[in-house]
């Protein structure tokens, strides 16, 4: 009887939400750029949520950002919030411009991209008001889904919050001469590919909208701690609410984006009498998994990527499905599970599918399931291979009493490279996440094997072959649960640099008030020239002191003089921090106690947000 009385409850659920939302809104599809010349600019705009609903939002035009092309007559493409999809190619030369026209900074990041630090549009890549940022690079990522965002220095949730984001994908290749070229143009030919029919984007957001105190207009809220987002807030799917969309009755491809800056999603389809569609999950984040997965369910983090085959081949015109979230069964500590902190999370149909056998599409020559794929390229690894561990914390930041979570006890500061690993190794990377929290982990310029995941009692805890979406594909974002530590195998084989602060990337949590808030280091990859880990100055002086350690007493001191409260840390030689200290304004000789330091050589490293000085210490 209770199972009897959940279904109806969830049939009264969906009945009801269809009739209050209506689905009147057609999914928008963002127009295609597939050009190796690209000219994006950002720009303000107003948009429409929900055109044809009839609640507050509906006819109400809300300031947004938005990313447009511009065409060789400098005309500017409409859209109105995220940006189009930019369909880049395996192997070609890109070109691309990205004018900012915001009042403020902008950045561009291409989060999974395979890119030279220069053109990563991470923090350090800022575009000044008024000003275009020209790069140029390879395409070296092989068929994927990706996406573009802003990565301002602790401005990235408020951008995309107000609607910065745009979907990108690399296409298979069409011609060639390796074996690798034939497999993903064979793969080309077998899966669906005609964009915006049967291979449909959908970027998954959720925003609250308030009064502005001053306009009475309603506005997107973009401050971190509104509790009203608990509750209050919409889920918005392409860029509007309550939407449908129109499938031909073939196979369908459906790419997803979680662009959210907060939630994690706990996807399945629902057909109209609330059975459960399987559906058949062909690629991770950075590509093709080895075989498609038959799967009723899946968890998609904030920056990650899936995509789905889903087969409406013999189904009636007008037959009904939804994409649905089931919030209720999102496993504690994450957040977009109900009940996370007082969030409401209820399940949500979130976009309704309906055949219609108008459409016209190839009929798949897939004849069953499962279907072979791309082999895992896993990077070989054994016991010698180097271990760079990570810890997830909650501690106070500096000079505040405030306790925000980050790595290591380590707040993101630019001037400070947090980590060296040399062009052409291969690291194991451990993360244990020792919060109450799921944060999303992101890594830019490549992607990873999850190899095993663990608890803190060192006890495998979670089955690969239950979740094919962390271990059987390529990934550049990952959700670490609560009592997690999550190993993956990660090569670091090209885009070799000097070491300096602002030839870095990232790796962040990806619930974007965290990243804003300091959850968030940055590594260099050295090629072995200039400056490096053994080096007196891996990075450019621009405080002037001096160091030198006293053996017997277990001392290191600093000498010269400082007017500002610096942070000093102590870095083995591959990078790991050993020990950080807040230091005041001093003048003179600092003396500094080490604490449980027992390697021979250190990095000392002293920074107070603005200036650096570093250098390199024999202890013993």
């Amino acid at each position: 009887m209770k199972r009897c009385t959940s279904v109806f409850l969830l049939l009264f659920g969906i009945t009801c939400g269809a009739q209050a939302q209506d689905f009147v809104n057609p999914l928008p599809v963002p127009y295609l750029v597939q050009d190796d010349n690209i000219n994006l600019v950002i720009t303000e705009a107003e948009h429409d949520f929900n055109p044809n609903g009839t609640d507050s939002l509906a006819g109400t035009p809300i300031a947004t950002y938005t990313y447009n092309i511009l065409d060789s007559l400098g005309t500017e493409n409409e859209m109105t919030i995220l940006g189009p999809t930019l369909a880049w190619s395996y192997k070609h030369d890109l070109t691309i411009a990205v004018e900012n026209r915001l009042p403020h900074p902008a950045t561009t990041h291409w989060h999974g991209a395979h890119v030279p630090v220069w053109a990563d549009g991470g923090p350090h890549q800022r575009i000044p008001v008024g000003s275009t940022w020209n790069i140029d690079f390879p395409v070296m990522d092989k068929s994927a889904t990706m996406w573009y965002h802003p990565h301002v220095m602790d401005d990235t949730y408020e951008q995309v919050q107000m609607g910065m984001s745009g979907m990108l994908f690399v296409e298979d290749p069409l011609d060639g001469d390796t074996r690798d070229d034939e497999l993903l143009r064979e793969l080309h030919d077998l899966l669906p590919h005609q964009y915006g029919v049967n291979d449909i984007p959908v970027v998954l957001q959720t925003k609250l909208f308030v009064r502005d105190s001053a306009t009475n207009d309603l506005v997107i809220d973009t401050a971190f701690g509104n509790d009203d987002f608990k509750s209050k807030y919409r889920y918005i799917i392409n860029g509007v609410v309550d939407p449908y969309l129109n499938v031909p009755a073939e196979m369908v491809r459906m790419r997803f984006l979680c662009g959210d800056a907060r939630f994690t999603f706990n996807l399945t389809v629902l057909d109209e009498n609330l059975n459960v569609v399987p559906f058949n999950m062909i690629a991770t984040d950075a590509g093709y998994m080895d075989s498609s997965y038959t799967l009723n369910n899946v968890y998609i983090a904030p920056g990650e990527r899936l995509e789905w085959l889903l087969d409406f081949s013999g189904y009636e015109d007008g037959s009904v499905f939804y994409i649905y979230n089931k919030g209720t069964e999102i496993r504690k500590g994450i957040i977009g599970s109900d009940g996370f902190k007082g969030v409401s999370a209820p399940d949500a149909p979130l976009v309704k599918i309906v055949v219609d056998t108008s459409i016209e599409a190839p009929a798949s020559t897939i004849e069953q399931f499962p279907i072979a794929l791309h082999p895992l390229e896993t990077p070989e690894y054994d016991d010698q291979t180097y271990v760079r561990k990570k810890n997830f914390v909650k501690s106070a930041a500096p000079g505040t009493t405030e306790r925000y979570y980050n790595i290591d006890s380590t707040f993101m500061d630019m001037m400070v490279v947090n980590d060296v690993v040399g062009l052409g190794t291969t690291e194991i990377w451990s993360l244990n996440n020792t919060t109450d929290v799921a944060h999303p982990w992101h890594i830019h310029l490549t992607h990873f094997y999850v190899t095993e995941i663990y608890d803190h009692n060192g006890d495998s805890i979670v089955n690969p072959t239950l979740h094919p979406h962390i271990f059987k594909g390529p990934l550049d974002n990952v959700l670490i649960e609560p009592g997690w530590e999550l190993s993956y195998v990660i090569a670091f084989d090209t885009y070799g640099t000097e070491i300096a602060a602002d030839s870095t990337y990232m790796y962040h949590c990806h619930i974007l008030p965290h990243e804003d808030r300091g959850m968030m280091g940055q590594f260099a990859v050295w090629n072995g020239e200039g400056p490096g880990p053994n080096s007196v100055e891996p990075v450019r002086n621009t405080i002037d002191l001096q160091v030198y350690s006293n053996f017997a007493e277990n001392m290191l001191y600093l000498h010269g003089s400082h007017d500002k409260a610096t942070t000093l840390r102590i870095y083995d030689l591959n990078g790991n921090i050993l020990q950080q200290e807040s230091l005041l304004a001093f003048d003179g000789t600092l003396p500094i106690s080490l604490k449980s330091i027992t390697t021979p050589y250190v990095f000392v490293v002293v920074t107070d947000g603005e200036g650096v000085f570093n250098a390199k210490v024999m202890l013993r």
